[in-house]
């Protein structure tokens, strides 16, 4: 009994262990196919794909943000040459309106120094013409008083002195002066600017009055202080009517010298 157990046990020990190396062999197999099944299938996939595209998310970010700033650095450097443009357009308007105002300035100063020029000039013409006239009517008033200083001569006849000597009497010359007859014309109005500004005075003309006692060659011998006085006496005597001179009973021609005083009434 002990042997046929002893030989029963021998018989199921070979094959206890071959079930055992096939039972492991089986698990090899099948752990070698989920392996292999789960290499296959492709579970790791999404996992690998989403940090593929997060690799490409960050590279497509870092590529905008570098595009960005390439933008911006061109947008600045226009900027900058814009407004350096910008400022030299405007210095440049800003020295052409200097040089604009600059030039008024000079073409103005110019026009102020012709018209001073001019006016200088007018003045020494004004003042030559006045000396002109001035000595003309020296030379016309010595002119004037030659003819009467001759006039007013004694003249002898030669031969009634030879013949017959003359007697005291006879030879005594009376001359008696021209004088303007008020009676022939109207005194001279006071001018109404005088009156405002209380201009007074005495002006004294000559005259050359003629045998009929006409008036001519007026002139201001000695002035009022006033011309408008000086002239709007002499123009109102010169329509006036003369006593001409006479001499020994003979209207003769002479110079007569008229005084005229203008004076306010207080």
């Amino acid at each position: 009994m002990n042997d046929a157990v002893g030989t029963l046990e021998r018989k199921q020990g070979p094959g206890q262990s071959a079930e055992s190396v096939i039972a492991i062999a089986l698990l090899c197999v099948c752990a070698a196919a989920g392996l292999a099944a789960w290499l296959l299938s492709g579970d790791d996939a999404p996992t690998f794909t989403a940090e593929k595209n997060s690799v490409s998310n960050v590279a497509s970010v870092q590529g905008d943000e570098k595009l960005q700033s390439e933008e911006q650095a061109v947008l600045a450097e226009w900027q900058s040459r814009l407004e350096g443009e910008f400022s030299q357009r405007e210095q440049n308007l800003r020295q052409e309106a200097q040089m604009a105002t600059m030039q008024q300035q000079s073409e103005a100063l110019a026009l102020a120094q012709a018209a001073a020029q001019a006016a200088a000039r007018a003045a020494e013409v004004a003042e030559a013409r006045a000396q002109n006239a001035e000595k003309e009517r020296q030379l016309a008033l010595a002119t004037v008083r030659e003819k009467v200083a001759k006039v007013n001569e004694p003249t002898i006849d030669s031969q009634k002195s030879v013949a017959k000597p003359s007697s005291a009497k006879e030879s005594a010359l009376v001359v008696v002066p021209a004088s303007i007859d008020w009676n022939s014309c109207e005194r001279p109005e006071y001018p109404e600017e005088s009156v405002r500004f209380g201009q007074q005075g005495t002006v004294t003309m000559s005259f050359s009055v003629d045998a009929e006692g006409k008036p001519s060659d007026g002139e201001i011998v000695e002035s009022s202080g006033t011309r408008r006085l000086d002239y709007r006496a002499l123009s109102a005597i010169s329509r006036c009517q003369f006593e001409p001179a006479n001499r020994n009973g003979e209207a003769v021609p002479s110079l007569a010298q008229v005084r005229f005083t203008w004076r306010l009434k207080r």
